[in-house]
């Protein structure tokens, strides 16, 4: 089943790990398909680490794959804006690692320090700004909620991004807010919309590892426990999909999907895939 295809994409979170626990087959499975000269990507929503920093993380696990085989919703906000408008200020609901790509992107973050509720909120300059993003933050605070609602009440011209609209993250010990309670705050706070959401199931972070593979979509799959974002985005791109019922998806949610919106194969864990192979 899975010997056809020659590029694999794999979110992370729920899929191959949650945390920095391996889950079921996921590391025989990669290294299975290294030895068999497959193509792997890891494609995630969580934009809370740097990619070299998930480069690291896996290494750890035991894989190495190239910084650019590592799509992260975080790298590729930045490089979209770095692309869009190149020097713009920013101001972050989001942890060191969002923060970390856009800098590097060449992106004034204006809040480039862990705010504090001790701060006085409007000790900011909030004139100069061109975007609120929103990610995951697991130190998300009133001073936060407060600047960024101020800013995006009080300037229209300021645009609303968000790296990913996941409203849960899959931990050992069971779901914890995602960077989508961040955006729903928001934007019932400011009374707008985020305009552009980057990560799953938007298709550029899918677009972007097929034209690093140098690969055709119909031989590639991407594996997801997330119906709405993994599954949905790849079957929007064209792409095969697998879901992995090791995270946040279980049978009991699949009733009712509409046609485009379902898997073309479920497993339970990726030690199902190894054992495809076998």
């Amino acid at each position: 089943m899975f010997e056809i295809f020659e590029t694999f994409l794999f979110d992370g979170d729920g899929v191959l790990y949650k945390e920095n626990s391996p889950l079921p087959g996921a590391m025989e499975f990669l290294h299975l398909l290294e030895k068999k000269d497959k193509q792997i990507f890891i494609l995630t929503n969580n934009s809370t680490k740097t990619r070299k920093e998930f480069q690291e993380k896996l290494k750890n696990l035991g894989i190495s794959l190239p910084i650019n085989h590592i799509l992260t919703s975080a790298s590729l906000t930045a490089e979209y804006l770095k692309q869009k408008a190149p020097n713009s200020s920013v101001y972050v609901i989001g942890e060191q690692g969002l923060k970390q790509e856009l800098l590097l992107a060449g992106l004034d973050v204006v809040n480039n320090w862990e705010e504090k509720n001790e701060e006085d909120i409007f000790n900011l300059n909030f004139d100069n700004i061109d975007y609120v993003i929103t990610g995951m933050d697991r130190n998300f605070n009133y001073t936060k909620i407060a600047r960024a609602t101020h800013i995006l009440v009080n300037y229209k011209n300021v645009q609303f991004i968000a790296t990913n609209g996941d409203f849960t993250f899959p931990t050992v010990k069971g779901l914890i807010p995602g960077g989508g309670a961040m955006i729903a705050m928001l934007e019932a706070l400011s009374n707008r919309k985020v305009e552009t959401i980057i990560g799953k199931p938007a298709s550029l972070m899918y677009e972007t590892a097929i034209s690093i593979a140098r690969s055709k979509k119909d031989l590639s799959i991407m594996f997801g426990d997330r119906i709405e974002t993994d599954i949905y985005g790849a079957n929007k791109a064209g792409i095969n999909s697998c879901l992995v019922l090791s995270g946040v998806t279980s049978m009991n949610d699949l009733g009712d999907l509409e046609e485009d919106s379902g898997p073309d194969i479920i497993i339970n864990n990726l030690e199902d895939a190894v054992n495809d192979f076998n």
